[in-house]
């Protein structure tokens, strides 16, 4: 079942941050679709790979190796809510998030 796919208002923000080419910001959308289709934790069989510690109740997905999308479930509505996306390097995608929530 393909859950419907809303974006944190900031996410915007993050990809035109990250200089993304054209190529890239291509690559992302179909990921972020790909996901959509099956998001819950690879643990239950999904694509996404649980958060732990002050994150927990949040999933991540890989995006190229050094990118990461982060993102909540929402069960009863069938949405998939982008949270941030950003670098992994130094942590610094999991830092600006513990600053989202």
């Amino acid at each position: 079942m393909s859950y419907k796919i809303l974006y944190d208002k900031r996410v915007a923000k993050d990809i035109k941050k990250l200089r993304l080419t054209n190529a890239q910001k291509e690559k992302l959308k179909h990921k972020i679709i790909e996901v959509s289709q099956n998001p819950i934790s690879k643990s239950e069989g999904g694509y996404g790979e649980a958060l732990k510690g002050n994150l927990k109740g949040y999933l991540k997905f890989r995006f190229d190796s050094n990118y990461r999308v982060i993102y909540k479930i929402e069960v009863i509505d069938n949405v998939m809510k982008i949270i941030i996306i950003g670098l992994r390097k130094d942590s610094t995608v999991y830092e600006e998030m513990d600053k989202r929530i």
